[in-house]
């Protein structure tokens, strides 16, 4: 009998204040307001009750609940038990995480921004990991299963993304189609049918040429994926599943940096997911990729079914 390895379960979102900073931009102004007063002083809120927080902010105490439940959490004191987690974590650590956390200067030295970079992509990793739903995960993975065809869209860095994951699927035996430019997917809409996917990536999910694709797309039947790090957002209301990064970037650190890696760490656990759940034709589809590059690597490789001479 297989051994049974013990899940130790984890809280969704123990990077509290990484979370808040990456969606500052999305909150209403009542959120705004609470974001920045726990931004300012972690310590101090985390020993405060809900009543005190809304004072301090200048909000009120639904205020504070609908803010705790649009970052996830079920209301106040779960998102205050992340908080003390979070806290726990940082001032266990020997180094000085705000310090990391404070973004790259001018006056930083190279040692400072390569430890910086390292750090942030770390944790964005990490916090996807952390973020990621299990039941919307398995969905997702079976939506692909089913579909005959997958679509991918994402543009710029985004479109970087979509591309590695058309490679990765392609390589698995799965049709798939990568569109970085607006135009391209619109005239290829006819592609996908009722029972396909279209997997969206838009780190904001308020990019309008990635909005307007998901519609057109969903008005065919087409099953919508979306990869966003926004918790609310244009593209989140048009999508059928949704899968959430945590990356959050300071200065120097544009969309196309913490937010790719934490995008890629995604695509990759939904790739190995799926050879994983399709073990033997993954196997096939591997040795034959592998056997028709490998005269370019000088090694000749001859590909053999199971049970061939």
């Amino acid at each position: 009998m297989a051994k049974q390895l013990a899940v130790v379960p984890q809280s969704p979102h123990s990077n509290v204040l990484e979370l808040i900073q990456g969606q500052l931009n999305t909150f209403h102004a009542s959120e705004v307001a609470i974001a920045n007063t726990i931004l300012k002083n972690p310590q101090s809120i985390a020993a405060m009750s809900i009543t005190q927080l809304a004072s301090k902010s200048e909000t009120s105490v639904a205020s504070v609940v609908r803010f705790s439940k649009a970052l996830g959490f079920s209301g106040f004191p779960e998102f205050k038990m992340a908080l003390v987690s979070d806290l726990s974590w940082k001032s266990a650590k020997e180094f000085d995480t705000e310090h990391l956390d404070g973004g790259i200067t001018p006056e930083d030295s190279i040692a400072e921004i390569i430890e910086k970079i390292t750090y942030s992509d770390a944790r964005a990793i990490e916090s996807t990991a952390e973020k990621l739903d299990i039941k919307t995960f398995t969905k997702v993975v079976e939506a692909f299963e089913k579909a005959r065809t997958v679509g991918l869209f994402g543009l710029v860095s985004s479109g970087f993304v979509a591309m590695d994951f058309q490679s990765k699927l392609n390589r698995l035996s799965k049709h798939a189609i990568a569109w970085t430019d607006f135009h391209a997917a619109m005239t290829s809409v006819a592609l996908l049918e009722k029972g396909d996917v279209l997997f969206a990536i838009t780190h904001s999910g308020t990019t309008v040429d990635t909005v307007d694709v998901m519609k057109e797309f969903k008005a065919r039947g087409v099953t919508i994926v979306l990869l966003t790090n926004a918790i609310r957002s244009p593209a989140e209301s048009l999508a059928d599943l949704v899968l959430h990064t945590a990356a959050r970037e300071t200065t120097f650190r544009s969309g196309a940096t913490a937010s790719r890696i934490a995008q890629l760490t995604v695509v990759d656990c939904l790739c190995v997911t799926l050879a994983q759940r399709n073990w033997s034709r993954t196997k096939t589809a591997l040795d034959l990729s592998r056997a028709a590059v490998s005269i370019r690597s000088g090694k000749s490789q001859t590909y053999r079914p199971r049970g061939g001479k």
